[in-house]
């Protein structure tokens, strides 16, 4: 089964809203233990990646300064050691 474009938008929805629950969880009560965020959640990252997958969505769409392939570029570099 190939990947629709409505399955890479639900997988980005769902990265991005485990990051602003946990955001929002932060701004309420603080710190996880001994540090900011959860470890299991890591908004940065859960971020990054619903952005990563947004653009791959649009990756038909004309990118005629290429700044979308910078972006999807840094993105993929920052991810790598994460998943």
């Amino acid at each position: 089964m190939s990947t629709t474009k409505q399955e890479l938008a639900l997988a980005a929805a769902h990265q991005a809203a485990e990051a602003v629950a946990e955001l929002l969880r932060y701004a309420r009560e603080g710190e996880w233990l001994n540090s900011e965020f959860h470890p299991d959640v890591e908004p940065l990252e859960k971020l990054c990646d619903a952005a990563k997958l947004t653009a791959e969505i649009l990756s038909d769409e004309p990118d005629p300064d290429g700044d979308r392939n910078q972006i999807v570029g840094a993105l993929e570099k920052f991810l790598s050691g994460w998943a």
